[in-house]
């Protein structure tokens, strides 16, 4: 029997220098930096887990595609590369400044709690982003297959070296649930070498619950990256 690993956390890298292309820097970075001990690391990770529901649920339409959490001695930082930053920082900071107040209110995080906002700029170079659009076209009875196939060629043109896409469900509310994949170049998923972007979403649809899975592979990291 097979064994899996997630495929983002395969290829996590706590820190990256001389990134030529920061939409492939963020995929492979840890979506949580800190220390804790035995007592409570439980703790920790479950409050990370809810700041990052409660984030993407208030600034959902600013198109998150990563929560960065990093922990100090006293200190918290939470980094969001969105696609469209203006919505997360609003008129004259209003909106940012909003989330962080909530945010220290509701999960007891430090009063000097800093938020970084970062630009995705490419959305189709995103597993996440793509999911979750997938998600919402099929939530509005656009056909799969017409959707899987358009954002394969979005992708495409996006520059991404190969891609796949996984349907699984009852699709198009079909009595017997199956699974479809959609691809576009190579995915070696095996290759840890590979620069591969990784997202699962599950879409709630009348006739049950659609997997969608997403990968991008965006080329050798190594040939663009050095690790620290």
């Amino acid at each position: 029997m097979g064994q899996k690993i997630g495929v983002n956390l395969f290829r996590a890298a706590r820190k990256m220098k001389n990134v030529t292309n920061q939409d492939s820097e963020v995929s492979n970075l840890q979506p949580s930096v800190w220390f804790a001990k035995k007592q409570n690391y439980s703790k920790m990770l479950l409050q990370d887990k809810a700041i990052r529901d409660f984030i993407k649920a208030e600034i959902y339409s600013a198109g998150v595609v990563k929560i960065i959490i990093r922990r100090y001695f006293r200190k918290v930082e939470v980094v969001l590369f969105v696609t469209k930053p203006g919505l997360v920082i609003g008129k004259a900071g209003a909106t940012i400044n909003r989330l962080k107040d909530t945010l220290v209110n509701k999960f007891g995080l430090p009063a000097d709690l800093k938020l970084d906002i970062q630009e995705f700029k490419d959305p189709y170079k995103s597993a996440q982003i793509i999911a979750e659009e997938i998600s919402e076209a099929i939530k509005r009875g656009i056909a799969y297959r017409r959707l899987a196939k358009t954002y394969i060629e979005k992708i495409r043109y996006a520059g991404v070296l190969g891609a796949k896409i996984t349907l699984g469900g009852r699709l198009n509310g079909a009595e017997i649930a199956r699974v479809e994949n959609f691809a576009h170049g190579s995915v070696p998923r095996h290759t840890i070498d590979s620069n591969i972007d990784y997202a699962q979403v599950h879409c709630k649809t009348k006739a049950g619950i659609i997997g969608i899975k997403v990968w991008l592979n965006k080329g050798d990291k190594f040939k663009n990256y050095s690790y620290q």
